[in-house]
């Protein structure tokens, strides 16, 4: 029981998270990159796994110099995020094949809740609050930018720090992610809750508060799914995200 409250525990916490950042990518149109960067975690999983160390420190090591780069790269061209993000992502896919154990390998791209430790589960109520907070504090600022980065200027916000922060926040909750669904899936705990969350909320507070809602729900539904049926974790919790955002698509089809 105690394991199962830890799982439940820490896929609540790291889904909401992931809802809530995640409708910051949407509004930004960056969707994507979240499943981009579980790929960078890549290589950071397979050290991890080859210095027996938790999988989560890997691959937010890994992670954060993938950031860095594309926060610097992104300071010296005129690429878009996205395209230097791919960059980053298929370098870093390429070598993570070549280092994570072929034994591991499965583990690696669709994840494990149930081999969450003690430390992991630390780490991950630690890291999850630091993100909502975080997330929070840089939310305004960042839909400021979003409408335009010069009026955000104007009111002396720095674009630069900002998007570092941004980037930072998808980076942590990637290496969380990776725990409970594997570096494939990861980018559909940050797509699916904002995507469904924004077919039934009427302003962006609704949106932010209702993103995170439904990406704690669908990882504690998966959760449960996995210790009823042994069904793998991380497609469960992919498929409830994905049956929700359906069911919400579809009655509003019948409304119109």
């Amino acid at each position: 029981m105690i394991d199962l409250l830890l799982m439940l525990t820490a896929g609540t916490l790291i889904g909401g998270a992931a809802g809530y950042v995640g409708s910051l990518m949407v509004t930004h149109r960056m969707s994507l990159v979240g499943d981009a960067l579980g790929h960078v975690a890549l290589p950071g999983i397979g050290l991890a796994l080859l210095l027996n160390i938790n999988i989560s420190l890997g691959a937010m090591a890994f992670l954060l110099v993938g950031i860095l780069l594309i926060w610097q790269l992104r300071a010296g061209t005129p690429l878009p995020h996205d395209t230097l993000v791919g960059i980053v992502f298929v370098t870093s896919l390429a070598i993570g094949f070549l280092v994570v154990p072929e034994p591991d390998l499965l583990e690696s791209l669709i994840g494990d809740i149930s081999k969450l430790t003690y430390g992991g589960f630390v780490i991950a109520v630690a890291v999850s609050v630091s993100v909502i907070l975080l997330v929070r504090r840089i939310y305004p600022g960042m839909m400021l930018l979003n409408i335009s980065e010069d009026l955000a200027a104007v009111q002396g916000l720095s674009i630069a720090k900002y998007n570092f922060l941004y980037l930072l926040s998808i980076a942590l909750i990637v290496a969380l992610g990776v725990r409970i669904t594997g570096t494939l899936l990861v980018g559909a705990l940050v797509i699916i809750p904002p995507a469904t969350a924004r077919l039934v909320s009427h302003n962006l507070a609704q949106y932010a508060i209702r993103s995170a809602a439904i990406g704690a729900a669908s990882c504690i539904t998966g959760t449960l799914v996995f210790r009823a049926t042994a069904f793998p974790a991380g497609p469960a919790i992919i498929l409830v995200n994905a049956l929700l955002f359906s069911a919400v698509f579809a009655r509003g089809r019948l409304r119109s």
